[in-house]
């Protein structure tokens, strides 16, 4: 049978195709514009489904799987929370799994058995493959070892180069479905992402390599990094403002150590415009995150420089990257991979970024520079890990530093008003003299 009888053979309508799923089973689906949405609308469809468990992340496409009055037989759990699945997990109804992306296809193989990978995919090609397209991420290890591959091809889906790509043989079904990808609106630079944004730029070398986080102030960075040269890219997710250094001039990848010339990362999430750039694109490589957030592969990049933000600081070092008190807000990800990775790397430096303050529910400001974390904050990065973390008002060492010191330090870049209160805590704390 050639790939195109193949190809036919394998042809479902998406109610038929999640017939495949059998009760008791876990079903695993990538990030973001990797979600198969029409696939997920015929599984919560289902009203024969027994004790089924999703296992999803990073969701920005409102789906009634994950709403409140969804099917009670389908368990949704989320790796990396989306604003799709915010509400649910904040309220009960969605579990969040923690866990680093890097490890995450090791976590299967271990103690998740995942039985249905679905996924939204390129068309195939004369050969009988399939792209990932946007979305290697975890998913594409799993696709190696799961009981069946349900792919819902969609002809918006870009075809990308690297190691992301599925043969007609290894997929149980395909269903045809030209879902839309979600782009990431536009988000204004604030007065304090210029600052933080500015300040990191400078402390960049020409020829590093970089990672950039998800929002405002690593995008404020990117904005400050047009005068760089020989910029390389290592990064779980690809974004705009690392197009826009290539479209500057400052992204060519020529000094990288591992790939050279070579765009590396395991998901892209931005604008149509980064869609069409990466489509059929061989400057850049889509690898799984077990590649790509390894903290030995990101050290093999020297000079590798990393950037990720907080929601909060404490006075030993601490970094609160998930929660707002007892409430799940994101997930770790690649924080910790890259903050590693950057240390392995000969030359590399690790940031993390936050505002000073923020408003609580009342409208009173309130230091996000703190003497210890909050009630229920989760320690995402433990204190012997973070090298600098940033403010508005400043850039502070954490690494070798003694408590006193990184105390001193943190303190600097909190915001004004709320200096002396943290010395005076790191006093009762006998941090400080």
């Amino acid at each position: 049978m050639n790939v195109k009888e193949m190809y036919k053979s394998k042809l479902r309508h998406p109610m038929e195709a999640v017939q495949l799923v059998q009760p008791g089973d876990r079903v695993l689906t990538p990030l973001s514009n990797g979600i198969p949405a029409a696939l997920l609308k015929a599984l919560t469809a289902r009203p024969d489904l027994v004790d089924v468990s999703l296992y999803s992340g990073i969701e920005i496409i409102p789906l009634e799987t994950y709403g409140p009055k969804a099917n009670p037989n389908l368990n949704v759990h989320s790796i990396f929370l989306g604003p799709a699945v915010r509400p649910g997990v904040q309220h009960g109804w969605i579990a969040k799994t923690p866990g680093r992306l890097w490890q995450a296809p090791e976590i299967v193989r271990r103690h998740l058995r995942m039985d249905v990978v679905m996924m939204v995919a390129s068309p195939m090609d004369q050969h009988g493959f399939f792209s990932c397209g946007t979305n290697a991420d975890y998913c594409y290890p799993v696709t190696k070892i799961a009981r069946n591959v349900i792919v819902q091809v969609s002809e918006n889906m870009p075809r990308t180069w690297g190691d992301n790509h599925l043969h007609i043989s290894e997929v149980s079904a395909v269903v045809e479905f030209n879902q839309p990808l979600v782009e990431l609106p536009d988000i204004p630079m604030t007065k304090e992402d210029e600052t933080i944004g500015g300040m990191i730029a400078d402390l960049i070398d020409n020829g590093s390599t970089l990672q950039l986080g998800i929002g405002g102030i690593p995008n404020a960075v990117g904005h400050f990094l047009g005068s760089k040269k020989d910029l390389g890219i290592h990064t779980e997710m690809f974004s705009d403002a690392m197009l826009e250094l290539y479209l500057q001039g400052a992204v060519n990848c020529s000094k990288k150590t591992l790939k050279p010339g070579k765009w590396v990362g395991c998901f892209v999430l931005g604008t149509n415009k980064l869609y069409k750039f990466v489509n059929d694109n061989p400057l850049t490589e889509i690898h799984s995150s077990e590649f790509v957030n390894d903290p030995y592969v990101i050290g093999l990049n020297d000079n590798m420089v990393s950037i990720n933000t907080a929601l909060e600081a404490d006075l030993t070092g601490q970094i609160n990257a998930e929660t707002v008190g007892r409430v799940q807000y994101s997930g770790m990800g690649g924080f910790i991979d890259f903050v590693e990775g950057c240390w392995r790397s000969r030359g590399g430096k690790s940031f993390i970024a936050l505002y000073s303050t923020f408003a609580d529910k009342e409208g009173v400001m309130r230091s996000r520079i703190v003497n210890t974390l909050g009630p229920g904050g989760v320690v995402t990065g433990n204190r012997c890990e973070p090298e600098y973390v940033v403010t508005e008002f400043g850039v502070a060492l954490i690494k070798g530093t003694s408590l006193r010191e990184r105390a001193k330090n943190l303190i600097n870049i909190a915001h004004p008003d709320f200096r002396d209160e943290l010395t005076f805590q790191a006093k009762q704390m006998r941090i400080l003299d």
